[in-house]
């Protein structure tokens, strides 16, 4: 009920304000692969939430393969969905303001710059903050006080803001680097060597297809429960995760193409505002956990980070 409470308000968010202008006909140019399930969701979501707050805006859905300068060439707005869209439309060198979505922090990071004359960029990454990890861990296992981590490089920004949110909450860290996959299980072995809570990071060289299966059973063996990064994860054998879904990602997209069309100033990255916790309730029974609700734990974080759940 407070989720869907809480999406309500965001809808209230486009009903009123005033738009762009009460004549003016702008075109909003939504970049996508039309094949791929989670964009159709997220431009679905964005073209009910952008037509309620801009009903004066035409948005157009322009498919990876029919990407060019001249369907792109009279858009006020360009709304790029994934890590492809956002470097194909970039490869064209747009003046257009651009809200990239649906992307990892690290495809943000690595987006090539843009001409000096070009409008404002601003993203909404698909990463978790590091901050929201950890404090879920602390209200799901207050208990354990020990986390793993793994990363393929020594400086991965990912794995050195859990390693300084971690040790803020005063839990011990335990890390290792993954250069080939030969080296996953050894690394494996040795952050494990006593049960503790890894954190699975969207690291595609160490946590992929090919690999999950073998990182949650060696994890499993340890007696060490996993937090992932999607529902997939918990279906795999996850015992926790945190991820947002397509439509909340839609959602806070369309806020912020809503500010950005108005010509307000935003943060350059969002991380996810919205959020979903997945558990798996036999792996907890295996490991002899007793957690809350995915709902009460939801609330509880919320609760953490000053938001009304």
């Amino acid at each position: 009920m407070a989720r869907v409470l809480r999406l309500f308000c965001m809808i209230l968010f486009f009903a009123h304000g005033s738009v762009v202008s009460a004549n003016e006909r702008m075109r909003i140019a939504v970049v996508l692969d039309a094949s791929d399930s989670a964009h159709a969701e997220v431009a679905t979501v964005l073209r009910g939430q952008l037509n309620q707050a801009l009903p004066s805006a035409s948005v157009d859905e322009i498919d990876l393969g029919r990407i060019n300068s001249a369907t792109l060439g009279d858009a006020r707005l360009i709304i790029t969905l994934g890590s492809q869209a956002a470097r194909r439309t970039l490869q064209l060198a747009p003046r257009q303001r651009i809200v990239h979505s649906l992307i990892p922090a690290s495809t943000q990071q690595a987006l090539p710059a843009r001409p000096p004359d070009s409008a404002a960029s601003n993203s909404v990454v698909l990463d978790q903050p590091a901050s929201r990890q950890i404090a879920l861990l602390r209200l799901a296992l207050p208990d354990w006080k020990r986390i793993a981590l793994l990363g393929s490089t020594a400086d991965d920004p990912r794995v050195l803001q859990l390693e300084t949110e971690a040790r803020a909450r005063r839990l011990e860290v335990r890390q290792a680097q993954v250069g080939t996959e030969r080296d996953l299980y050894p690394a494996l072995q040795r952050v494990l060597i006593e049960p503790a809570i890894l954190i699975a990071t969207p690291d595609t060289q160490i946590f992929n297809s090919f690999t999950v299966q073998n990182v949650l059973l060696t994890a499993y063996r340890n007696r060490s429960p996993v937090l992932g990064f999607s529902a997939a994860y918990v279906r795999a054998g996850a015992l926790l995760a945190l991820y947002s879904t397509p439509a909340q990602i839609g959602l806070q997209t369309a806020e912020l193409a809503v500010r950005a069309a108005r010509g307000n100033e935003l943060p350059a990255v969002q991380p996810p505002s919205h959020f979903e916790i997945g558990i798996n309730v036999n792996v907890a029974r295996s490991l002899g956990l007793n957690l809350d609700s995915a709902e009460a734990l939801a609330a509880a974080l919320m609760q953490e980070e000053g938001r009304r759940p």
